[in-house]
């Protein structure tokens, strides 16, 4: 069976919840990061700042990396996001209001790998989790799963839990953990659901590993 999702579908799967901007504001700092290999850099507002262990990123930070470089970011409700080498990303919208069974993260993976395992947010009644990417977007449930260039197309990778990646055209509901997608432009449907073979895996995973 193909696994071919219209956008609104995707959204309702996933328990989309949009909140309000107000509540974006109020907290800017969406985590810290928690470890670092090599050069990496954060652009805030019109600064450039070296990025260390501990520092703290918040809401619209774009962070950068150089060669060889890897960036784990530990976000407020303990998702963690690894970043590989010669990326840029950006966290463009994270609201944790546990209390309220609320959690946002909207994330802006603009070039390079990446690799993100979902915390408590994806244990969320009200809950929306994306990630854009040059080509789609993934919606998040309660995931693991990576993300980048491979093999001359960008390529989705689920490690664990349920993704959607869908682009303009439409999308793909992903549910088997070693399954993935490529995505070649925003106006052509992902690939259908496949399992990578062991040395795509290792490549992928190589890009976000700590040396």
């Amino acid at each position: 069976m193909r696994k071919f999702l219209n956008t609104a579908l995707i959204l309702v799967l996933l328990g989309a919840f949009v909140a309000p901007a107000s509540a974006f504001a109020a907290m800017a700092e969406a985590g810290k990061v928690t470890r670092l290999q090599n050069k990496a850099e954060i652009l805030r507002g019109s600064q450039t700042l070296p990025l260390e262990k501990g520092t703290a990123i918040r809401v619209d930070d774009r962070i950068s990396t150089g060669p060889n470089a890897r960036v784990e970011i530990t976000l407020r409700d303990e998702t963690k996001l690894t970043i590989g080498e010669n990326s840029e990303l950006v966290i463009d919208k994270y609201l944790f209001e546990p209390e309220k069974g609320i959690g946002t993260a909207i994330i802006n993976a603009a070039k390079g790998p990446f690799r993100f395992i979902t915390g408590q947010i994806g244990k969320m009644k009200n809950k929306k989790v994306e990630v854009h990417n040059p080509v789609g977007t993934i919606g998040i449930r309660g995931t693991d799963f990576w993300g980048g260039p491979s093999r001359g197309v960008y390529g989705v990778l689920l490690l664990e839990g349920a993704i959607a990646v869908f682009t303009d055209a439409g999308g793909r509901l992903v549910t088997a953990a070693g399954d993935g997608v490529n995505l070649t432009t925003s106006d052509a449907l992902p690939s259908d659901p496949a399992a990578w073979a062991k040395p795509r895996v290792d490549e992928a995973i190589a890009t976000v590993t700590f040396k």
